[in-house]
């Protein structure tokens, strides 16, 4: 869920934030959020970064889907 309701804009800047980082995704319309599918090669540090430090400063919610054993190793909480 994005700050501003998840307007095209707004889904159309995370993916281009995230895609720098090495992630691909789509802005999904119907429900007004981004998903993104985060490879392995991608920065998984800096993006598990960026997804915690813009969920404290209220610009989106975000949650996992299928996640891997190297991506779970990096949960701060």
């Amino acid at each position: 869920m994005l700050k501003d309701g998840g307007s095209a804009a707004a889904r159309q800047s995370v993916l281009e934030i995230f895609h720098k980082l090495g992630t691909t995704g789509e802005g999904i319309e119907r429900y007004r959020m981004a998903a993104l599918d985060v490879p392995p090669e991608a920065d998984l540090p800096r993006i598990r970064k960026l997804l915690e430090h813009g969920a404290a400063e209220g610009w989106w919610h975000w949650e996992e889907g299928c996640v891997t054993a190297a991506w779970r190793s990096m949960a701060t909480d």
